[in-house]
């Protein structure tokens, strides 16, 4: 009545959508999970606020971060990417954000950042020579990447200060 690929082909079509609605059960419950980690980022110090160039400013921070992201694991969590940027405005972009260091984190064990003396890992270089006094915000971001579902972010942004009014050596 019905041949071997017929037969083949209903089972490979009901184990797909077995599994497809798996995953839709999988993401669904995932969205349930709501997790508020403890994070605090402080501006330690400017160790440098010099011209780039000529054209533009750069400045070499120090922080301390700590940052207990244990609970934004879930069972469904790959692994996490988290990132500190730096958020200022200025009269040419109200909107500037700079990332400044960034670490993958793939199990719950690690998740758990105190660090003292946080140096970037990145530059922090400004379009122009806008940076001199300045308020500075610094965001602690978090990408959690699911096994199944989509990826989302979270952050948490403090204000830390001002930049120096004169450039430092």
């Amino acid at each position: 009545m019905h041949t071997a690929w017929t037969r083949a082909n209903t089972v490979l079509t009901f184990f797909a959508t077995v599994l497809s609605v798996l995953c839709v059960v999988v993401t669904v419950t995932d969205v349930f999970h709501k997790s508020d980690p403890p994070i605090s980022v402080e501006l330690k110090e400017v160790k440098r606020l010099v011209t780039h160039r000529g054209r533009q400013d750069q400045a070499a921070l120090s922080m301390r971060l700590d940052a207990d992201l244990r609970p934004a694991f879930s069972w469904n969590t790959k692994q996490l990417f988290v990132f500190v940027q730096a958020d200022y405005a200025t009269p040419e972009n109200a909107i500037n954000q700079v990332v400044l260091w960034d670490k993958i984190i793939e199990n719950k064990a690690d998740a758990h950042l105190k660090i003292r003396a946080l140096r970037q890992k990145y530059a922090f270089i400004d379009q122009g020579r806008n940076l001199r006094g300045l308020p500075l915000n610094l965001t602690v971001a978090w990408n959690v990447m699911p096994k199944v579902g989509r990826l989302f972010t979270r952050s948490k942004t403090f204000a830390v200060g001002t930049l120096p009014e004169e450039y430092t050596a």
